[in-house]
């Protein structure tokens, strides 16, 4: 449990240096991923130096002036960031995407959507937060792995997430049942592409610890045919 909880202390650290600013934020990304666990059985979970976020904003103007306040709470643009949307507080690398494409950068298509459905969950420090519904989470994550992902079953962080998430959750499967159509479509066809890949069975197997590997695969498995079918 050591990288849960330093994730969720750098994550912390942010919502609280966001002040007033952290209420219009959803926090989404491999740092937060330890909040949709729970399992007494999961694993430890992968270690993040970086937060991201994304923000629902109406134009340009409403970005720049975020981008003030931003300043004045000390987040500062990354200068070795990927994006306009890069910053860095105390040392912690952020991202802050629009919820949905512009000007301003690409978003991931099921930010905007998932906005509808935002949850609120207490930090361990007392900071409250809010995160996506799990089938939104899982969504966003399916996506990016497309986007991003370049097929690397293997090295990418987006689908050892999936793969966690799905692993670890124990309600996952009746939450992605009882979600709106469009979004569980899609996670049924992406479930469904990946458990058609020739080499299903060990780009799957091989995220889950080996100790635990053959029984957890096979609950795993049932999980997405169950979404699927």
């Amino acid at each position: 449990m050591h990288n849960k909880v330093i994730n969720l202390s750098l994550v912390a650290q942010v919502a609280k240096g966001l002040k007033e600013l952290n209420e219009k934020m959803v926090f989404i990304g491999g740092a937060i991923i330890s909040l949709y666990t729970d399992d007494p059985a999961a694993e430890e979970i992968r270690p993040t130096s970086d937060i991201d976020m994304t923000i629902n904003l109406a134009n340009y103007t409403e970005w720049a002036q975020m981008q003030e306040r931003l300043s004045e709470l000390n987040f500062y643009p990354d200068p070795q960031g990927q994006s306009i949307c890069s910053y860095k507080f105390q040392g912690i690398a952020i991202d802050i995407m629009p919820a949905e494409d512009s000007s301003i950068g690409i978003s991931n298509k099921w930010y905007k959507p998932g906005f509808k459905f935002i949850q609120q969950i207490e930090l361990p420090e007392g900071i409250t937060i809010n995160i996506l519904p799990s089938p939104y989470f899982l969504a966003t994550k399916l996506e990016a792995f497309k986007d991003r992902g370049g097929n690397d079953f293997y090295g990418s962080h987006d689908f050892e997430d999936i793969i966690y998430l799905l692993d670890n959750r124990t309600t996952i499967v009746e939450e992605i049942l009882a979600s709106a159509e469009n979004v569980q479509l899609y996670i049924k066809q992406e479930l469904k592409t990946i458990k058609n890949h020739p080499q299903a069975d060990e780009i799957l197997a091989m995220h889950i610890h080996p100790l635990i590997r053959e029984e957890r695969f096979n609950m795993l498995m049932k999980k997405i045919e169950h979404i699927i079918n």
